[in-house]
Formats: structure tokens, C-alpha cells, sequence
């Protein structure tokens, strides 16, 4: 696999991103990042979209903000840094060495998202997301020469997803196992005539 300092945790919300990340950091003794609590704690957002109910990010700052942060946690000596959000590609490719976009199947990640409370049309949004690959396609537009790696998450346990990323991490498992193009949700529902339930 290879040296590595940056990690990044992405997916659609729902997928474990902030869950694995803190809970990884602790077995790497590294700092994580998470972009949504940042923007929120800094005030870092444009507005609210109430038909999304949602807040919108305000990228322009939030990026210096997380260079910031990078530099910042180097200074004080830690090696290994965990960036984690849904739109983590907005991190600069010299942060990035290798990337997990956590997967969950659509029927799953409908369960998780309505278990949270979120509204019907925030559940389908992201659904929709999931199954389309929302952030594979935001990961890849950045053209990165490092490994772009999935992992489906539908039915595994957090620590048992922690030991594959770790195993992966440590060369000690293949990682082209995990490279992408196996997990095809959208040719999954279409072959069972569902895509109707997930697009009005």
C-alpha cells in the first residue's frame, strides 16, 4: 500500500464516515477532521436550504480552514491525519494519499437515515445519491494518482470494518479487492425492476 499521512473518509451520509474515523484515529493515534462538525463550530456556512433542510457550506473558507488545521496538527507531531465528510473531495490532492468511500445498500441506508429523523425528502435525496455514486463521481473528477478505494458497509459491524481498513492500510490485504467498480447499486435495483421506488 505504501506510505501514507492523509486518509479520507467519504460517502453519502449515513455510510459510517464519522463513526469509522473517530474510532479508526484511535487505534492510528491520529488526528481526525470532521468536515461537518467544523463547519459547523466555525460558522463556516453560506445559508440554510429548508427545502433540503440542510446548511450550505461555505467552501471558500472552509478550505484554508482545514489547510490550516493540517498544518497546525503536523506542527504538533502527529503523522497521520483522518479527514472524513460526504464532500471530502474539496480537500487539495496533497492531502490525500488514500481514499475509503463507504458504500451501503439503498434499502439499508433508507433504514439508517429514517432511524435518525430525517424528513422523506432528505431520505430520498441521499438514497438517490447513494445509488448513483454521488461522491465516487465528485472523488474522481479530482484525476488523483493515489488508491480510490469502496467498502459496502450494508451489514458490517464498526470494529470489523475498522480491522479491513486497518489490514488494508497495513498491506496485509490486497486493496484492489476494494478497488471501484464492484459495488453497482443502480444495476442492482434495475435488474430487480425497483427503480421506480427510488426515482420519482
Amino acid at each position: 500500500m505504501g506510505d501514507f499521512r492523509y486518509i479520507i473518509i467519504s460517502g453519502t451520509p449515513g455510510t459510517g464516515k464519522t463513526t469509522v474515523a473517530r474510532r479508526l484515529g484511535d487505534r492510528l493515534g491520529a488526528e481526525v477532521i470532521s468536515l461537518n462538525e467544523l463547519v459547523m463550530e466555525k460558522g463556516l456556512v453560506e445559508g440554510y436550504d429548508e427545502d433540503r433542510d440542510t446548511y450550505i457550506a461555505d467552501f471558500d473558507h472552509l478550505v484554508p480552514r482545514v489547510v490550516e488545521l493540517i498544518k497546525d496538527t503536523e506542527k504538533a507531531g502527529m503523522k497521520r491525519i483522518i479527514i472524513e465528510g460526504h464532500f471530502a473531495d474539496i480537500i487539495p490532492e496533497e492531502y490525500i494519499d488514500v481514499v475509503f468511500l463507504l458504500r451501503c445498500h439503498p434499502d439499508e441506508l433508507k433504514r439508517r437515515l429514517e432511524a435518525r429523523g430525517y424528513g422523506k425528502e432528505k431520505v430520498r435525496e441521499n438514497v438517490e445519491a447513494e445509488i448513483l455514486g454521488e461522491c465516487i463521481q465528485y472523488m474522481l473528477e479530482k484525476a488523483l494518482d493515489v488508491p480510490i478505494l469502496e467498502i459496502d458497509t450494508s451489514n458490517m459491524e464498526v470494529e470489523a470494518l475498522i480491522e479491513l481498513i486497518l489490514e488494508i492500510l497495513e498491506g496485509k490485504r490486497d486493496y484492489r479487492e476494494h478497488e471501484l467498480g464492484k459495488i453497482d447499486w443502480l444495476g442492482l435495483i434495475d435488474e430487480e425492476g425497483r427503480l421506480s421506488e427510488f426515482f420519482q
